[in-house]
């Protein structure tokens, strides 16, 4: 199994749950430049990262591996049962990160980091949201987390499972940006998060 890599990029997230499961993986340090090479389009049609070869699986978008994983080794108790009510609320929060909470991450992050590549988003939407509304914004996508995590410490069951490695890896960028200034139990649910020991290693070289 191959984890084509980028320290800070979405890759972190299934680094994150494959070191929660403890099994073993080959990581692929990736540069800016080998992704646009034809070799690694192949891959990945857009040239990003993360991108999971597992046998005659090639999967790329990181919450797709991240189920991916989690439903390869039930055994490990990072995805509810199919077919109950926690499996549900699973898929929501699954979702709910990318979908959801994540878009606003992503705009602030051009604010704060403008000369990103155009890429991951077209120059003249950089600043089409002020950042204050972009702070607006992601205040609000955080509303139902907040309100979830007041009485719990995890998304579903309060029980760790790979809906929060997606929706925390999210967060982490957030934190990292400076756009969780309020103490609040999203804030809470991070420093977590940050304490689990496979996030540490999947952190090793991220934000140093």
């Amino acid at each position: 199994m191959k984890l084509y890599y980028i320290p800070t990029t979405r890759a972190v997230r299934p680094r994150w749950l494959l070191e929660e499961m403890g099994i073993p993986y080959e990581l692929i340090s990736v540069t800016m430049a080998m992704t646009q090479q034809p070799e690694y389009r192949q891959l990945h049609p857009h040239g990003k990262v993360p991108v999971l070869v597992d046998n005659d699986v090639t999967i790329f978008e990181s919450a797709a591996i991240c189920a991916y994983l989690a439903d390869k080794y039930p055994e490990k108790g990072l995805a509810p049962l199919p077919l109950t009510p926690a499996r549900s609320y699973y898929y929501q929060w699954l979702f709910y990160a990318p979908l959801t909470l994540e878009p606003p991450v992503e705009q602030f992050m051009f604010h704060v980091l403008p000369n990103l590549p155009e890429k991951l988003l077209p120059k003249s939407q950089h600043t089409q949201v002020s950042p204050t509304e972009t702070l607006q914004w992601f205040a609000k996508a955080c509303s139902p987390l907040n309100q979830v995590l007041r009485d719990n410490n995890y998304l579903v069951e309060n029980r760790f499972s790979a809906a929060d490695v997606v929706t925390g890896g999210v967060l982490l960028w957030a934190l990292k940006l400076g756009m969780l200034e309020e103490d609040n139990p999203v804030k809470a649910y991070i420093a977590k998060l940050m304490e689990r020991p496979a996030f540490l290693l999947a952190d090793d070289d991220l934000y140093a």
